[in-house]
This record gives structure tokens, sequence and C-alpha cells, in this order.
């Protein structure tokens, strides 16, 4: 047997060194290192182990947390990728302006089609339409064929509205300001109250037998200006009891509210006329007198 302390002299080295023992220690190894380099059986075995104990192990230490930041980044580009798509899809059924700039939130814009700006813009009474943009305006980018998306944004309480190419260019752009918005969210909306509840009506607040006899000893020309769209009071479910006239004005728009007595109560449709018309039947109405057409620009039709 091969002594294991330290040999005293070189002869004793040699002769341990090709000992049958220390040649098959060699060998082993030998064989150990080239199977590894050749097989990677060591690193195999040591991730199937790692594997097995894995679910034991506490999660704790920079790959975990590398994983688990990757993981919420992950999740979190999903649910903002949702989101987006899911407010896209609202943006392309909306029926109004009104409903895309509500549903624009201050960190993200929305992104219509121009021919869909084009139909919710034909929808709005026409002082907010012109306030918006003049038609003529809209026709030239239309037919130039450059305009094909729009996208909105909001910025300082405005609403940028950006017209765009096909490659995303910016060919003109539009501000909306906050008064202008608050009309367009609003709209010709009905509203579950009474005249009586708004403050911007209490002032002026007309019997409907009153003012529609009044708008009807006036030009058409005029009465569009002042009610654009009778359709819509035509189709209340109910009766017009009551007619009240802002305060405020928004440019040239004065809104005006139209009380209808249902069974479920009391709303008020909202609409809004050229201030100038409006006013002047204001004040006949205040007056007690008629119309008459020195101030309407025309002869009854």
């Amino acid at each position: 047997m091969v002594p294991w302390f330290a040999p005293a002299d070189m002869h004793t080295w040699r002769m341990r060194l090709i000992a049958p023992r220390t040649i098959v220690l060699l060998f082993t190894l030998a064989l150990v290192v080239i199977t590894e380099f050749r097989l990677d059986w060591i690193e195999r075995l040591v991730g199937d182990y790692l594997l097995t104990t894995n679910a034991y192990r506490p999660r704790s230490g920079a790959i975990w947390e590398k994983g688990r930041e990757a993981d919420s980044a992950r999740q979190a580009l999903a649910q903002h990728a949702d989101q987006r798509a899911h407010m896209q899809r609202e943006m392309r059924r909306a029926v109004s302006l009104g409903q895309v700039v509500a549903g624009i939130v201050d960190d993200k814009g929305a992104m219509i089609s121009a021919e869909h700006f084009v139909e919710l813009y034909l929808k709005l009474p026409p002082v907010l339409a012109n306030e918006i943009a003049s038609p003529y305006t809209l026709l030239s980018h239309l037919s130039s064929g450059r305009w094909q998306r729009t996208f909105f944004e909001r910025q300082d309480e405005q609403l940028q509205v950006f017209m765009l190419d096909a490659g995303n260019q910016v060919t003109h752009r539009l501000r909306l300001s906050p008064d202008l918005l608050a009309h367009i969210e609003r709209g010709e909306v009905a509203i579950r109250t009474g005249l009586d509840q708004l403050s911007d009506f209490a002032d002026h607040i007309y019997s409907a037998n009153r003012f529609f006899t009044a708008l009807d000893d006036l030009p058409e020309a005029t009465r569009r200006r002042i009610v654009a769209h009778p359709q819509d009071l035509l189709r209340a479910q109910g009766r017009i009891e009551r007619v009240g006239i802002s305060n405020r004005m928004l440019g040239d728009a004065v809104d005006l509210g139209f009380e209808v007595i249902g069974f479920d109560g009391p709303r008020v449709i909202l609409m809004q006329g050229v201030s100038d018309d409006v006013r002047r039947i204001q004040r006949t109405l205040e007056e007690g007198g008629t119309p008459g057409w020195p101030w309407s620009g025309g002869s009854r039709p």
C-alpha cells in the first residue's frame, strides 16, 4: 500500500507518481474533465437538481428581482395595450364629437379617421361647428387627399386636434378652448332637472308658447340661427313647457334650454343659437311684443 505521508526523497516521489492508484486517480480526473467539456453532464445534473428544488428555495436575489421587474413591465404593457385598444374601439363607435372629447384621457390621445371627424363635425350645431373650424377649411384639406387621420390630445386644458396624412405628418392643427370643449361635451343633450335648478337660465325663463310664437314670426334663416335642429325638439318625449336663455356667451353662441315635462319628470334639452339673433328675440320676449321684420334681415317667407 502506498503511504500518504510526505515522501522523504525524489525516488519515493517518482514511485508514488507511477503507482497504480495514482494512475487510476489521474485517469479518472481526466475522464471527468473530458466528458464534461463534451457532454456538459455536470451542468445538466446541477440544473436538474436546482429544478427539482426550485419550489422550495426563497425567491430572492438579483435574478429574481429582475424577473419580477420584467413580469411587471410585461403586465403593464399588456394592460396599456388593452386599454388603448378598448379606447380606440370606443372612439370608432363614437356618434358625437362630445363623446370623443369625453373619452380622451389626459395622458393619452385618441385617433379617428378624417371621414369620421367630418361626420361628427356635421352633427354639431352650426355655431359650435364654425367655432372649431370653417367648413371651407375642412373641404380644402379633405379634397387635397392628404388628410387621412385625426388625432386628439389634451394640452393645458385645451384640446389640440391634429390633421395627419398617411405618414402621420401634421397637415393642419386646430385648438379648442376649455369653454368650447365644455359646450361640445355637453352638446344638445337632455339634463334630468328643471330650468329653475340651472343657474345659467334662472334669470331668463319664458313660456314655450310665447317663445315659439315669437320664433314662428321670424324668417326661416333667422329661425335656423336660433334653433338649429327643431326636429330634435319634435322627437322629445313629453311637452315643452318653458324655454330658458343663458346669461353666458361662447363667442357667437348662446345656450338655450327647453324644459320638457314627461312621465319621468322634467328634463332640459340644451341647444346653442347665434347670440345676436337669440338676444333680439329675448328682448322681444321681455318687452312683450313681436319680433317684426326690420331686425331679422329679411322678409318672412
